[in-house]
């Protein structure tokens, strides 16, 4: 059986069944392409077994000198296609089950202070352009209620409950989650929707919210701009993307003393421990704090 016939049909089943981004579909894509050409010459489904799965890892490693994080992510993408195979009945056990991952170093992600965030960072614009009013309410969705950029991009009128103040987000694998929003957020809604009307982005129910003008919804990199320029724009020099929000937003809720399970559901983590990472962030504060200002430390 042809090894190469197989994946395409994951991949299918990934987009179809599984309803996983295009983005996500492609990296599994390249990590599955890059596997066949290790194996060389037209690959059968008798190729794909542990032996090859770590010798597939080994070269990564030895040959190639790829980071324990890159290697993961094309070995995590072996793991799903064998889950695959074996949930298809096509074969018994998963040839890549039993791999190790390749231990990540520890870092610390990148977040802004609360007071780099403060509300009197952001003053009210006199004339703000259709950019600068996406700007503040991405703003809102990705540092107020935690969502990814991805999940902004996709993010329909409909799921922005105004009267419940909760917005319903599907996020990876296509599940959904309730988070809250901020009363900023509410009240920069209705002037979004009347100046993006006025631009002829005609807003509906079903409709996206950051809905550009051949009616799709704008592209991540055109989001990732927005959020960038707003963070220069209050003078912040370190890295300015979505994400630094979205670490932040994760850090302020539990050094304000939130609960690390409802942190986990807001960011919709599937694993508790990916939530993990910003207790050490606040672990590591707190360390800081303790050295500079007890006089025993």
């Amino acid at each position: 059986m042809d090894l190469s016939e197989q994946t395409k049909h994951f991949l299918t089943y990934l987009e179809v069944q599984r309803h996983f981004s295009p983005r996500t579909i492609d990296t599994y894509r390249k990590s599955l392409e890059k596997f066949l050409s290790h194996l060389q010459q037209s690959p059968t489904l008798e190729d794909f077994c542990e032996a090859n799965v770590k010798s597939f890892v080994w070269d990564m490693k030895i040959k190639q000198g790829l980071s324990p994080a890159s290697i993961c992510e094309h070995l995590a993408a072996l793991k799903s296609f064998g889950k695959y195979l074996v949930r298809s009945k096509i074969v018994s056990t998963n040839p890549a089950g039993n791999v190790p991952m390749p231990k990540r170093p520890k870092r610390l992600v990148s977040f802004m202070s609360q007071k780099d965030l403060a509300e009197e960072k952001f003053p009210e614009l006199e004339n703000p352009t259709l950019p600068q009013l996406r700007a503040r309410l991405l703003l809102e969705l990705i540092y107020g209620s935690g969502l990814r950029i991805s999940e902004c991009q996709g993010l329909r009128w409909n799921q922005i409950q105004e009267k419940e103040h909760l917005v319903r987000v599907i996020g990876k694998g296509n599940k959904e989650r309730i988070v809250p929003v901020t009363e900023a957020l509410l009240s920069r809604i209705e002037e979004f929707r009347q100046r993006q009307s006025e631009a002829g982005h005609l807003p509906t129910p079903t409709g996206y919210v950051f809905l550009s003008e051949d009616g799709k919804p704008f592209g991540i990199r055109t989001l990732r701009n927005d959020i960038h320029d707003l963070l220069r724009s209050i003078g912040w020099e370190g890295k300015a993307s979505p994400h630094v929000l979205r670490h932040s937003f994760a850090t302020h809720l539990l050094e304000n003393g939130a609960e690390i399970m409802s942190v986990k559901e807001m960011l919709g983590h599937e694993s508790i421990s990916t939530t993990q990472v910003y207790t050490h962030i606040s672990a590591e504060r707190l360390r800081e704090a303790f050295k500079k200002t007890h006089p025993r430390a």
